[in-house]
């Protein structure tokens, strides 16, 4: 069957239809993910469309979004648009500093089955076969370094085992504080 040019429904004029975007799809029939660029950095991604080159600064703190694009054209070449973006960029994140919050700082609801942010209830077979109860609790004591609990319910009792666990987070998270307002001040 042979395609027939659309017709524009202003002038009547007729138009050639439009491609069919390709979707790339893996295996299974899912889209796959985009690449990121290579080129991107922090806070900055590259932007190659047909009608914009540029960079493109992107900076989130305390709810508040700030972006400007970094035309090519505009500021003399891919190089000289970098540079004036990675410098608009280091002045954003300054002075938006203040606004920021460590994620670790802010409240969050707790999705946990004990009610408590960290802290949860979890049931393994240990070697011999028998079941056990713990509370098994997490708590990040510096960036990128998680440290994990557990309290025994067998032993302690359900509601003695969360009260411990919940204590020992809050002291690991008091002393990430603490070692964190000392390297600053």
């Amino acid at each position: 069957m042979e395609e027939r040019p659309e017709v524009n429904e202003l002038d009547g004029r007729s138009q050639p239809p439009l491609p069919q975007m390709a979707t790339k799809t893996t295996t299974d029939g899912t889209p796959k993910k985009r690449a990121r660029n290579k080129q991107s950095k922090k806070n900055i991604k590259r932007i190659d469309s047909p009608k914009t080159h540029g960079w493109q600064v992107h900076v989130r703190r305390g709810g508040v979004l700030k972006t400007k694009l970094f035309s090519d054209r505009v500021y003399g070449g891919k190089r000289k648009a970098l540079e004036a973006a990675e410098e608009y960029r280091d002045q954003l994140l300054s002075e938006m500093a203040g606004l920021a919050k460590p994620l670790w700082k802010i409240k969050r609801t707790p999705r946990t089955n004990t009610g408590h942010l960290g802290v949860s209830l979890t049931e393994y077979e240990n070697k011999s076969g028998k079941k056990r109860k713990v509370i098994t609790v997490t708590a990040r004591e510096k960036l990128g370094k998680a440290v994990n609990r557990k309290f025994s319910v067998d032993k302690l009792g359900y509601e003695q085992a969360v009260k411990k666990a919940v204590s020992w987070r809050n002291k690991v998270l008091r002393d990430r504080a603490q070692a964190e307002k000392d390297t600053k001040g």
